[in-house]
């Protein structure tokens, strides 16, 4: 059913959950019972399944009917024919005018919360007002049917207003009327108005409160003091976050949950890696003094509040959880796809049950949240097949400053969250000073997650109690409110003084004993660092990561058998359960399987699906996702088939895969930023499965230009984090205008250095086959980023024969087998698409005195082995690199760099001139350009 905005019908659907006995049904419910009928017709799906029931029986005259009717003048209430109940008129118009007071409560009852910390409680105002229902003191001693705000049918007006005051309009402001069912929304509206959202604690929770309270404002302060103006992205006035988390941790060992990946940038980092991560004392310390040492120097390259940090952990009551907070760059919530990426693949170990086992939680800051693009291309991840992660549990560390711009500066909507609310789920905003409240909040967060598996959103509103970073003066932009700040006491002094201090189960012995034993902590850490310093070893390869390395082996046989070959041709047309392909693809299959048989040359597609099938037939998965992979943009993959009559879906390689192995094929979103940091996140969970990012064209790809530079490119030099993300780019230009021709090879050649990554433009299907499998039996993982053809898909060139899948390897260079002849004048370099140009002038011209090298691997430059091939050619022969691209970009300044001064010869250049645009629009203009490259070879 599709969502509708809330009415007045709604505020009744909660307390009237179970169809009632017909004679339980009041008069003063008359004009909401006459509603829910009225939307039962409409829609039957719109009420619970008793009043279903209920109403059928009405309509089938089982049941007495509900009616109004007026006679003599004289307004009555009828129930059926078993009697009249008689009201005044008036009596029943103020019961609905309280419904309607309930229901703007409930509705819109989180404007006018208490929820900013330094500021006094808001004036109700006019709109919850008595008056603004046409109600007034005179009524408030009046009974009235409570709609379930209240444990009782009815209750007097004034203990209404007051239960609907503590739930609705006290620390926590709760959205959550548009939730899209009403059981989402009664089983919300139960669990916070059963308890006027303000549920009893025990002393032991109490003290464990505040000591997350006085551990995050303790840590702080210790920092502040010793390290005074160093960066570190204090919590402080966000001090509620620690005691959260704590308690979500043991919530989610009570709920069975085995693993949470974290995501959050620098506000309360430190302290989360510390006081929640486990992270030592003393280790921190080490690094704000600057003498912390990494065994094997292999401390990564980056600042303090990036890094991240695995932990196992035991909860209060003994169940043990693994805890990840991933490395995060500056650019804030560029983390958020990562996270969801991991927790995929981390789900996938625990098959049905894995969206219960594992779950994200997400840190956001508030500017951050309603000003980042990829905050809503993730959020739009959360219900796709290929995405969804069973619920993610946001948390918004709202001090309401964006660096220095204030709220009005930097979103346009009510709140920092209203981008969440695409998502049509829980919104709980709650004032950071109030510690079980935000416990509290969490609680029904965690909870409803994982009933619901669904995302939830807590804006935490907080304050900084110092600039964007301690170095920062925030009174230049904010002195009044600074002022405020200034003053305020702490979340942990105002929880110890209001609620402690006044609870008689509690003792100054109790509330000593928290803080000196932190303090010795502290302290401790300190001397200790002091005296001879810190030294770890990295947890780099572990876990999932044990069987791969960071060195470099020999190059692993890619070759597969003739049997494996034969397996993967039959799997091709296995049309299992009366499967029923297109036609069209019916011949192309067949077609395909001849190419297997050797019966005819691969072309790209039969290569390609033959690299997925044979691994999968090693164990290795396949997860392959980007806006058209199924059939390919081009049309030419159809790895997923959908069955011509009835539209279902299948994979036909995924029946070879062995060893637990699957096969995962997606239509992604139209987003690139969000679904590749998704597959990056993959990647680090799960190093066994041969994961790919398809551009529908390479262009494209600059939309995710954040995750490859600061994620793909650098995680392995900054974090000790390793990825073998494949990147396929569709490239080439055949005059389809700039945004469809350049895969921007500048741009990752840019990014290479330490062996970080491998950028490969290869020229056949054989070579295809050959460099996918190489990335998957590797023993180490680096991005492999492959520039792939458009119009080469079905050129009748560019093809394999079958054998030389069951022979050979990857060639990162293929020579011309006329290199060493004595009448070669032109030794031409090239790579891609352009080689098959200059293959056809040089047939049609009949030339001999000219050698083709292909480089098929860019990144790392196999320069060896390019020297040992230029070195047969004759000497006086002139060495040229062509390529397609404009000469400012492409692959011209790279090898300028780190080709052309290790050849000892000169190299011309041949190409388009230097432009701004990668390529023109006009296929007239561009064959004229193409053509004067292959002129200029064989001038």
């Amino acid at each position: 059913m599709a969502s509708r905005s809330p009415s007045l019908k709604d505020s009744v659907k909660g307390p009237l959950d179970s169809a009632p006995d017909a004679g339980s049904l009041s008069g003063g419910n008359a004009p909401f019972l006459e509603g829910m009928f009225e939307d039962w017709k409409a829609d039957p799906s719109s009420v619970s399944e008793q009043w279903q029931s209920y109403f059928i029986e009405v309509e089938n005259e089982k049941k007495p009917s509900v009616q109004v009717k007026r006679a003599g003048g004289q307004k009555t209430f009828t129930l059926g024919e078993e009697g009249a109940l008689n009201f005044d008129v008036s009596a029943w118009e103020k019961q609905n005018s309280v419904s309607q007071m309930i229901s703007a409560y409930r509705t819109y009852g989180h404007k006018w919360a208490h929820i900013n910390p330094i500021s006094s409680s808001p004036d109700l105002g006019d709109d919850l007002s008595l008056a603004r229902f046409n109600l007034s003191e005179s009524d408030l001693d009046t009974s009235f049917a409570t709609d379930g705000v209240l444990p009782y049918d009815t209750a007097s007006l004034r203990d209404i207003v007051a239960a609907l005051k503590k739930t609705y309009v006290g620390t926590i402001g709760v959205q959550y009327r548009d939730l899209p069912t009403g059981v989402e929304r009664r089983w919300l509206k139960t669990r916070m108005e059963s308890i006027h959202n303000k549920p009893t604690y025990s002393k032991e929770q109490k003290l464990r409160f505040y000591d997350g309270l006085y551990r995050a404002a303790a840590f702080e302060n210790f920092l502040h003091k010793k390290y005074m103006g160093m960066k570190r992205f204090s919590v402080e006035g966000g001090d509620s976050l620690i005691p959260m988390l704590q308690t979500l941790i043991d919530l989610a060992g009570d709920h069975g949950v085995a693993d949470i990946v974290l995501g959050m940038a620098h506000r309360g980092r430190l302290n989360v890696l510390t006081n929640i991560m486990g992270k030592p004392l003393e280790e921190m310390i080490a690094a704000f003094e600057n003498t912390l040492e990494v065994e094997g120097d292999a401390g990564g390259s980056d600042v303090k509040y990036h890094f991240g940090r695995s932990a196992d952990v035991l909860t209060e009551k003994g169940h043990q959880l693994h805890l990840s907070l991933l490395n995060n760059p500056s650019h804030l919530e560029a983390i958020n796809p990562v996270v969801e990426g991991s927790v995929r693949a981390k789900q996938r170990r625990f098959e049905t049950d894995g969206e219960k086992k594992v779950f994200p939680l997400l840190i956001h800051g508030d500017s951050a949240f309603c000003g980042q693009g990829i905050v809503p291309e993730t959020l739009n991840l959360a219900e796709l097949d290929g995405y969804h992660t069973g619920g993610t549990v946001h948390i918004v560390i709202n001090n309401r400053l964006g660096y220095t711009a204030e709220p009005h500066e930097v979103f346009s909507g009510e709140y920092c969250t209203d981008i969440a609310r695409m998502l049509q789920v829980p919104i709980f905003h709650v004032n950071g000073d109030d510690v079980e409240a935000c416990v509290h909040v969490m609680e029904l967060a965690m909870a409803w997650r994982q009933a619901f598996q669904r995302d939830v959103v807590i804006d935490l509103v907080c304050y900084r109690k110092y600039g964007h970073n301690e170095g920062d003066d925030p009174t230049f932009t904010q002195p009044v409110e600074y002022v405020d700040i200034k003053r305020h006491p702490t979340p942990a002094d105002i929880y110890k003084k209001e609620t402690l201090e006044k609870d008689e189960r509690i003792s100054e012995a109790d509330i000593d004993g928290v803080e000196r034993t932190y303090v010795e902590a502290l302290q401790n850490a300190y001397d200790m660092v002091k005296k001879k310093g810190v030294r770890v070893r990295p947890d780099v390869f572990a876990g999932v990561w044990e069987d791969f390395s960071n060195i470099a082996e020999k190059e692993p046989a890619t070759a597969i058998s003739q049997s494996v070959l034969n397996a993967v041709a039959e799997s091709i047309t296995n049309w299992e359960g009366g499967f029923t392909p297109h036609p069209k693809i019916k011949k192309l299959m067949e077609q395909r399987q001849a190419m297997l048989r050797g019966e005819e040359n691969l072309n790209w597609g039969a290569g390609e699906v033959t690299a997925y099938a044979s691994l999968l037939n090693e164990g290795y998965s396949l997860r392959l996702t980007g806006q058209d992979v199924q059939r390919g943009t081009f049309a030419h993959r159809h790895i997923s088939m959908v069955d011509y009559e009835n539209g279902r879906r299948m994979i036909p390689i995924a029946a070879l895969a062995s060893g637990g192995a699957r096969a995962e094929v997606h239509n992604s979103s139209l987003s690139e930023l969000a679904v590749l940091g998704f597959e990056y996140g993959y990647t680090l969970a799960d190093p066994k499965t041969l994961t790919i990012w398809e551009a529908q064209f390479g262009d494209f790809s600059n939309g995710a230009q954040i995750i490859i530079d600061q994620f793909l490119s650098s995680s392995e030099t900054k974090w000790n984090r390793y990825s073998g993300l494949v990147m396929l780019l569709p490239h080439g230009y055949e005059g389809q205008g700039p945004e469809h021709s350049s895969a921007r090879p500048e741009r990752y050649l840019q990014l290479c250095a330490e062996n970080n990554m491998t950028i490969a433009n290869v020229t056949t299907p054989a070579q295809m086959f050959h460099l996918l499998r190489r990335q998957m039996l590797r023993t180490i993982r680096r991005p492999l980023i492959v520039l792939t053809p458009k119009s080469l898909l079905r050129h009748p060139k560019a093809v394999s024969p079958a054998k030389d899948l069951v022979n050979g390897g990857f060639e990162e260079v293929i020579a011309d087998n006329k290199i060493s002849s004595k009448n070669i004048k032109r030794v031409v370099l090239c790579t891609g698409r352009e080689y098959y140009d200059l293959v056809a002038a040089m047939e049609k011209q009949e030339r001999t005195d000219v050698a083709l090298i292909r480089l098929e691997q860019l990144y790392p430059l196999p320069l060896k082995k390019i020297q040992k091939i230029l070195s047969k050619a004759p000497k006086k022969a002139e060495v040229c690199w062509v390529q397609e691209e404009p000469r400012n970009q492409g692959y011209w300044t790279y090898l300028l760099d780190n080709l052309v001064p290790h050849l000892g010869v000169p190299v011309r250049y041949i190409g388009r001139d230097a432009a701004a645009s990668p390529a023109v629009g006009s296929p007239k203009r561009h064959a004229q350009e193409q053509q004067a490259i292959v002129d200029a070879v064989f001038d």
